[in-house]
């Protein structure tokens, strides 16, 4: 049996309703897919930059189907390849595959050992993308969807990224995985005081009540129909990531498997990422598509007055000076100051997610010494203070292929096509990953957060003390700064990102 089409929430416990507290419309969405494909070489090209459209808040469509989520029982096996079972996926007119193997039970830690090793292998990429201009990246996106390859590496292949994702979905750690999805979706929170979102997109619960804070994880794979897949991956799919395979026919249909795995891709983000894949992006060598998906849609627990938002300096990284609607506030707050650094943090949700702010002296110094240990050390040492804060309202979206830069990170087997060992997924074909394109945007104003993500990996084949009253501080952000949006029992950075000028709206590739 397998409970829910690509969904982990739909086989984990229902979240649990959290009080009372009135959150304002907050959305975002994180999607992360990797293609692998067959036979031939692929050159692998930058991807060009695109700003986002200024959107009201929330950014969200006018209009959302999701796909049911149903038990789905097994069938008959198909009459090529050898999984075992497949079905009619729901609201589909193609079939699914499914492993045997059931959900895992969570790790006993909650996840927080993921949300680490995500944090590390995070930073590590920060420190190798472009230092200049604004960044919009999510290092659970990236890590999940390689995670989702990582089943299927051996040798070489599989070494290498362990070391890179610090061993983020090596072999025995699926446990790990399911308690990260299951602690990242109980940041839902269902309102029982009749508030109502007013959001024509939220999905209601079993009650009718509207979802106030909504963090939902999704994992899917589509495989070329009727190809001989490794029984050991199917299965590493159904019981780590609640993920059964969707058949398609890349050879024959290639446009038309793109577009069923963007209508997935616009589904699980409620239209938030509308067209995960370009034309050209699945072809006629495809044959598997991997995918994760995350949705966020939260509020900052104390909402900025948008009557106080004004329009001040901002002092950009080349030493140029711009205007820019600058929100306003004062709050207590978690603040820290050390060597090099100031920084905020900002609740969000229900107060299980975060956003942090880090101005560095130094941005390139800041950076390069910056470790997931020290980031926490950061939040450690943070003490209430009655803050005095200006925050830029800001707008991000970053696009570029990172199979490059996770090469030269240590793990350039994968995407090498006469080295990459992915025999774990198939031994018919030899399989590598051509390319890992991540598009990443982020909408930052007084009611909340806004952020989606996309990674797409292209592959083929070759031949204070109680009571007492805060100290005051002034945080005033008007020069280059950096952010992390984190699930706090985890720790696990969902976004991160550096503004170096809040009045532009996208950034460059990324150095390869």
């Amino acid at each position: 049996m397998f409970a829910g089409w690509l969904r982990l929430r739909d086989v984990g416990p229902a979240p649990a309703h959290r009080g009372r507290q009135r959150l304002r419309g907050a959305g975002a969405a994180l999607i992360a897919i990797v293609v692998a494909g067959a036979c031939g070489t692929a050159t692998a090209t930058p991807t060009p930059s695109v700003g986002p459209t200024a959107t009201p808040w929330p950014a969200l469509p006018a209009t959302f189907t999701p796909w049911p989520s149903p038990t789905v029982e097994p069938t008959q096996a198909p009459t090529e390849g050898p999984t075992p079972f497949t079905t009619q996926a729901p609201g589909s007119d193609f079939a699914l595959a499914l492993g045997r193997a059931g959900l895992l039970a969570p790790a006993a830690d909650s996840g927080s050992l993921a949300g680490t090793e995500i944090n590390d292998f995070g930073l590590d990429l920060l420190r190798r993308l472009d230092p200049t201009g604004n960044l919009c990246a999510s290092p659970t996106s990236i890590a999940l969807a390689l995670a989702m390859v990582r089943p299927g590496a051996r040798g070489l292949t599989a070494t290498e990224m362990d070391k890179v994702l610090y061993n983020f979905g090596s072999t025995g750690q699926a446990a790990e995985i399911v308690a990260l999805i299951l602690a990242l979706q109980s940041q839902t929170v269902y309102d029982d005081s009749g508030w109502s979102s007013n959001d024509p997109q939220a999905t209601p619960n079993h009650t009718g009540q509207q979802p106030i804070a909504e963090l939902d994880v999704s994992n899917a794979a589509f495989a070329q129909k009727g190809m001989s897949l490794q029984q050991a991956y199917l299965d590493s799919l159904s019981s780590g990531f609640g993920a059964g395979l969707g058949l398609l026919d890349y050879r024959n249909n290639p446009e038309g498997a793109r577009q069923i795995i963007n209508k997935w891709a616009s589904d699980r983000t409620k239209g938030r990422i509308p067209a995960v894949l370009s034309p050209g992006d699945i072809d006629s060598m495809t044959r598997i598509a991997l995918a994760n998906a995350i949705y966020l849609k939260a509020a900052w627990v104390t909402p900025f007055d948008p009557s106080a938002t004004k329009s001040l300096p901002f002092t950009r990284g080349d030493g140029s000076a711009v205007s820019v609607p600058t929100m306003a506030a004062e709050r207590t707050l978690s603040y820290s100051a050390g060597s090099g650094y100031r920084a905020v943090v900002l609740p969000m949700g229900s107060g299980g997610l975060s956003m942090t702010i880090v101005v560095p002296d130094s941005m390139a110094s800041f950076v390069t010494g910056l470790t997931a240990a020290r980031l926490a050390a950061i939040d450690g040492a943070a003490q209430k203070y009655d803050v005095d804060l200006t925050l830029p309202r800001f707008t991000v979206m970053s696009r570029f292929d990172l199979a490059a830069t996770l090469a030269a990170m240590g793990m350039p087997a994968l995407f090498d096509p006469n080295a990459a060992d992915l025999s774990g997924i198939t031994t018919v074909e030899q399989l590598y990953i051509a390319k890992v394109i991540h598009q990443a945007n982020i909408d930052v104003v007084e009611q909340g957060t806004t952020a989606s993500a996309v990674t797409v990996a292209v592959g083929r084949a070759t031949s204070a003390g109680p009571g007492a009253t805060p100290p005051h501080v002034q945080f005033h952000v008007n020069k280059p700064f950096l952010y992390f949006i984190r699930e706090e029992s985890t720790g696990a950075m969902l976004f991160m990102g550096r503004i170096d000028d809040p009045s532009a709206r996208s950034s460059g590739p990324t150095n390869q």
